[in-house]
């Protein structure tokens, strides 16, 4: 491997780039530590020694730190791993570390997100999102499964209760709902990922029930 370039990068670190490919990142002692020279050759023993004793203790920490934050995926910890510039090997050894240590679980996630998101958004966005977070389908199905044995509204067939309950939640009166006031709680409602037809059948039902209330 050739260090083609070593150029600053920010936080007082610089940017190695090895056969003309961002690497990895050390700071300034570092690479004078290890007399890394752009143009000069990397060798396989001066990259693991780098790799064992610098990078992988980094990530390491990186990685406690972003979780001791607020819980993440593997995929979203493995992104933010990569944005601090740490090379596969660096990634793949905190994510395991992670992992062993019970500090990373993407089965819990899915399973905490369904409970907490289910109050407010369908089942649909939430699977949406948690798909787009790098969750498998499995265990999403499993945190909605879950949810629905536990006695919760598991999101999918009573959508409509929780519809008309965050319709009531935006406009308790529904006699001054008027025609803006009507357009801003569709969007607001089919924001959350409900089927238009379904927000509209729930609308046309909480304002017949209005109507009906006998004073």
């Amino acid at each position: 491997m050739t260090i083609t370039e070593i150029r600053e990068w920010k936080k007082g670190k610089y940017l190695i780039c090895l056969n003309d490919e961002p690497s990895f990142a050390l700071y300034a002692k570092e690479i004078a530590e290890y007399e890394l020279k752009a143009g000069e050759e990397l060798e396989d023993g001066k990259y693991g020694d780098i790799l064992d004793n610098v990078l992988i203790k980094r990530a390491k920490s990186r990685t406690l730190h972003l979780l001791d934050r607020n819980d993440k995926t593997e995929k979203e910890l493995r992104d933010k791993l990569k944005d601090g510039m740490y090379p596969e090997e660096a990634i793949d050894a905190a994510v395991e570390a992670a992992k062993k240590g019970r500090f990373l679980d993407d089965r819990r996630y899915a399973a905490q997100y369904v409970y907490e998101k289910s109050r407010s958004k369908s089942r649909k966005l939430i699977e949406a999102e948690l798909l787009r977070k790098g969750v498998a389908p499995e265990f999403i199905r499993d945190a909605f499964s879950e949810l629905s044995e536990n006695g919760e509204d598991d999101g999918s067939d009573r959508e409509e209760v929780l519809i008309l309950k965050l319709m009531k939640k935006r406009c308790p009166d529904p006699e001054l709902i008027n025609e803006e006031a009507k357009s801003k709680l569709y969007r607001y409602l089919c924001g959350k990922g409900f089927d238009f037809q379904k927000v509209k059948k729930v609308f046309d039902v909480y304002l017949q029930d209005a109507s009906d209330v006998v004073y």
